[in-house]
């Protein structure tokens, strides 16, 4: 008795679930449909915001071409027209400036050690 209350339960379930799957068929096929009717107002929404996106770029781009001209002075004859040039161009005009530390205009003088002795050896002999 048990058995088939649980087998009724069962196909019951699986009924529903078949029920289900048909409903949310229905409402999937109505969405593609519905797709072609909304995709020109949705490019045009995403043009207008990708125009933004430009926009702000642009803005970002300007600082920092106009960052280099403030600090050292020197003043680029063109605006960059893409972010990647100003990075360039800001590593370009890095590379021209002359270095101003690490570089060394006297050579070091280093003593030369024979291979044979260990200066440890020696302070231990000494002793």
């Amino acid at each position: 008795m048990g058995s088939t209350l649980a087998r009724f339960m069962l196909e019951e379930l699986q009924t529903l679930a078949l029920v289900g799957l048909l409903v949310s068929t229905y409402y999937l096929t109505v969405g593609c449909r519905n797709i072609s009717e909304s995709m020109p107002q949705e490019s045009t929404n995403i043009t207008n915001k990708v125009a933004g996106v430009t926009e702000v770029l642009d803005d970002i781009a300007d600082l920092l071409n106009a960052g280099p001209q403030s600090v050292t002075g020197n003043s680029i004859t063109q605006t960059a027209s893409s972010p990647m040039q100003t990075i360039l161009s800001a590593f370009l005009s890095s590379a021209s400036t002359p270095k101003e530390h690490g570089d060394t205009t006297q050579p070091q003088e280093w003593e030369v050690l024979n291979p044979e002795t260990n200066p440890q050896d020696e302070t231990f002999n000494q002793s």
